[in-house]
């Protein structure tokens, strides 16, 4: 298994279904994890409560990450924080838009530069950032949504360049769709059929969070000194079919 033994890491949008398995994985394997959240600690979170290894910060992804004054450095940095809005191209509005960059890119970039200008990331650090293979497989609908994960993506290469001289690694996982309340909300609105033909488009069915979460677990250990700037695909086969 990968290591995580006294490495302390900031999972940014631990409330999140796919943060919160995230950040009980970095447990597991013995790191200690900061976790944000965003207005009220959601259920997600309740599992930590009895663990000395996790701390919860409330955080506001549109906001100044102004928390990290206090902060000691980290190990490693996972950035789970992101939201989804469909809007066609017909009707998009300019409140729509930049609602979206700002939670799924700007979070990202501002978070990163606190992090980095700080020196809160300790050397030989590792990144991972959470991307949709939205980014690559767009939608209907989808367009602002996908943009803004394709901009994360581009992103964090760029970050990779700038942090390698201190050996800090940065990675991107592209998920595909993953079973969390928000896919839940999303399928109660479709019916069976439409559920049944979205499903069928993945060889290997629909993700659970704990397959992000390893992967990701995989990149914030010392197993993966030799990968930065790399985008790891989890799609169950969805882009088989592309």
């Amino acid at each position: 298994m990968h290591s995580l033994a006294n490495k302390r890491i900031l999972v940014t949008g631990a409330s999140s279904a796919i943060g919160a398995q995230i950040a009980r994985d970095i447990i597991d394997q013995g790191g200690k994890v900061l976790g944000t959240y965003r207005t009220t600690p959601a259920r997600q979170l309740e599992q930590f409560s009895t663990e000395d290894s996790f701390e919860s910060v409330c955080w506001d992804a549109l906001n100044a990450p102004d928390f990290l004054e206090l902060s000691s450095p980290f190990d490693g940095w996972v950035h789970c924080v992101g939201t989804i809005h469909p809007q066609p191209i017909k009707y998009m509005n300019e409140i729509g838009n930049e609602r979206l960059f700002q939670v799924n890119y700007f979070s990202a970039t501002h978070m990163a530069t606190a992090l980095v200008s700080q020196n809160l990331l300790k050397p030989g650090a590792s990144v991972v950032f959470i991307s949709s293979v939205s980014s690559h497989y767009p939608y209907r609908g989808g367009a602002t949504y996908a943009a803004s994960k394709a901009a994360l993506e581009t992103f964090a290469k760029a970050l990779a360049l700038e942090l390698s001289a201190k050996k800090i690694r940065v990675n991107t996982l592209v998920c595909g769709l993953v079973n969390t309340p928000i896919y839940q909300a999303s399928v109660a609105a479709h019916s069976p059929a439409e559920v049944q033909r979205m499903e069928e488009k993945y060889p290997l069915g629909i993700g659970e969070p704990s397959a992000v979460s390893m992967p990701c677990i995989f990149l914030l250990s010392d197993n993966s000194r030799w990968m930065t700037g790399s985008q790891l695909l989890l799609d169950g086969g969805l882009m088989l079919n592309a």
